[in-house]
């Protein structure tokens, strides 16, 4: 039997530090299709002839192929036209797509829902949950990005025992440094996964598909609703019972009271 849905709430609210917001969502109801992007900040000062970066320009791009899809559209396969649409813009802005840190890129988490079934598709740390009617809540995607600073870090230090030309730790303490070495490790071993146009894209893709029996709702967001020190069914459950505004609100002061960076904060919310 299809499963029905019962409300769709969406939410983008741009962080204070930022001119416009680099995440965007897609609701996309009669393809069934549905959500998160978060482009990451550039760590060069391109823009465009509209002052758009990177970051916006490729969660835009995901977004504008993502809506104009067919209900018959495969999630996985529209990552990789979309990851090759992004390489195609970025060349013709004269962008070094060899170079990690100048890419354009994005992290996806996009839903479909089909009949009873929940197929997805991710990269990055946007997240998918699904809530059940139990009051339990499921985790259907890997955060690839949490860690990536201590992966970097041994990956240095096994390529320096291999005689690679590698400057000291010392020269990665500097932030810019540190990020620029990151963005290297996109979609590789060990490193994280991001649509940044690179050709290789498709197997760090996770994708898979799931029974929406007793599913009554499904939650994708970026990680500007991550809360520290708790736990993503932390962040479920807190959504459930205080509403999605209430949430961010709540995950908004705590970042302020502790002088942390308040990301963008961007969020697709189904009920069954």
């Amino acid at each position: 039997m299809k499963k029905r849905i019962h409300s769709i709430q969406q939410v983008n609210i741009t962080s204070p530090t930022k001119k416009e917001s680099e995440d965007a969502f897609i609701v996309h109801e009669s393809a069934g299709i549905f959500g998160v992007l978060d482009g990451a900040t550039p760590l060069t000062c391109f823009r465009d002839k509209d002052g758009h970066n990177g970051a916006y320009l490729a969660a835009q791009l995901f977004k504008k192929h993502f809506l104009s899809l067919p209900e018959t559209a495969e999630l996985s396969e529209e990552v990789v036209k979309a990851n090759t649409k992004l390489r195609e813009e970025m060349l013709a802005n004269k962008i070094n797509v060899e170079e990690g840190y100048e890419r354009w890129s994005t992290c996806v988490a996009v839903v479909k829902i089909k009949e009873n079934e929940l197929h997805y598709a991710q990269l990055g740390d946007s997240m998918i949950m699904t809530g059940y009617e139990d009051g339990t809540s499921k985790v259907l995607t890997k955060d690839t990005v949490e860690g990536i600073s201590e992966r970097s870090s041994r990956q240095r230090e096994r390529d320096r025992k291999l005689g690679i030309e590698i400057p000291e730790e010392v020269y990665y303490r500097e932030p810019l440094n540190r990020l620029r070495y990151n963005r290297s490790m996109a979609n590789r071993e060990n490193g994280y996964t991001v649509a940044n146009g690179m050709k290789n894209i498709e197997p760090y893709i996770q994708s898979g598909a799931i029974s929406l029996d007793k599913v009554r709702d499904v939650f994708i967001f970026s990680d500007g609703l991550f809360l520290p020190r708790h736990t993503l069914h932390d962040t479920y459950r807190r959504v459930r019972q205080f509403g999605l505004m209430s949430y961010i609100a709540q995950v908004t002061e705590y970042y302020q009271a502790n002088d942390l960076r308040v990301d963008d904060r961007t969020a697709v919310w189904v009920t069954f």
